[in-house]
């Protein structure tokens, strides 16, 4: 009675196995030449196309994701794109598009010419508006 109950056991464990990643788990990547310094996904700015930006940037290759939704797969992509790029710039491709039960994301990680504020020895202000 025993073996039964185990081989149950087993198929039950294999069937779910299986049927996991049909579910929509997460997923995805980087694919290009990072900068070698990560970037903070919350520093990542998304921009719809490379048609929206006026400033001069750097592509550094492609961020892809797929999460269970819209917004899940944007913000995965932002973290491959600065902890795997370096990237401050997640400039859409594509918008995010359904592909039977998960949401995918491609998208080019570029990093933006402008300078960085580093709370350096000028002692002055940046002369940037504030962003609230």
């Amino acid at each position: 009675m025993r073996r039964p109950l185990a081989l149950s056991s087993i198929f039950s464990a294999l069937a779910l196995a299986l049927a996991l990643p049909a579910c929509g788990g997460t997923s995805g990547g980087f694919r290009g030449d990072g900068t070698g310094v990560p970037v903070a996904a919350s520093q990542v700015q998304v921009v719809h196309s490379k048609d929206d930006l006026s400033e001069p940037y750097k592509e550094l290759g492609v961020a892809r994701a797929k999460a269970p939704s819209a917004d899940e797969a944007i913000d995965l992509a932002k973290e491959h794109c600065g902890r795997g790029g370096g990237g401050d710039l997640l400039i859409m491709n594509t918008e995010p598009f359904q592909s039977g039960s998960v949401w995918r994301v491609d998208a080019t990680c570029a990093k933006s010419d402008k300078p960085v504020a580093t709370g350096g020895k000028s002692g002055g202000k940046s002369g940037g508006k504030p962003l609230n």
